[in-house]
């Protein structure tokens, strides 16, 4: 393999690409033989009939069956990622931050307890309407209070 990043070249030869074709060409053939047998043969269209036809509805159960079981256990599957996965993330603790990070993480409310936090905002000199009247704007944001989450008991 190059490890050049250009353009790559495409990776089925042309004769595997010309196989293909006559193998489909082939199939379709003897896919239209077949219909026009069983349309004009009334014995292969008896025999059709009784072989296959007969026997529909196990056809039917047994592919709705296959397609609950393989649902079913994809479900399972996710599941368990699903679980490994939020287990993982609640056992993970958040890094301490050190040096100027440290600082800003110290004038943070506390989980357990509920405030508001406000922020000022200074405008601008342009956009005074007067020197006299320096007003500041103080917005007050909510912080939302954390919800513990029940572990599982497996």
């Amino acid at each position: 393999m190059s490890t050049t990043r250009g353009p790559r070249e495409a990776v089925t030869p042309y004769s595997v690409k010309v196989l293909m074709l006559v193998e489909a060409g082939i199939i379709a053939f003897l896919g239209y033989w077949l219909m026009s047998e069983y349309v004009y043969d009334v014995s292969f269209h008896s025999y059709v009939d009784q072989a296959l036809l007969s026997h529909v509805t196990w056809y039917t159960a047994i592919l709705g069956l296959g397609i609950g079981m393989g649902c079913s256990a994809a479900a399972v599957a996710c599941y368990k990622i699903l679980r490994n996965a939020r287990h993982g993330l609640e056992t993970t603790h958040a890094p301490r931050f050190r040096g100027r990070f440290g600082k800003l993480s110290t004038g943070l409310p506390v989980s357990g307890a509920r405030s508001s936090s406000s922020v000022a905002i200074e405008p601008k000199a342009s956009d005074a309407p007067a020197p006299s009247t320096s007003s500041t704007l103080t917005a007050i944001v909510p912080v939302p209070e954390k919800s513990e989450s029940k572990k599982d008991a497996s």
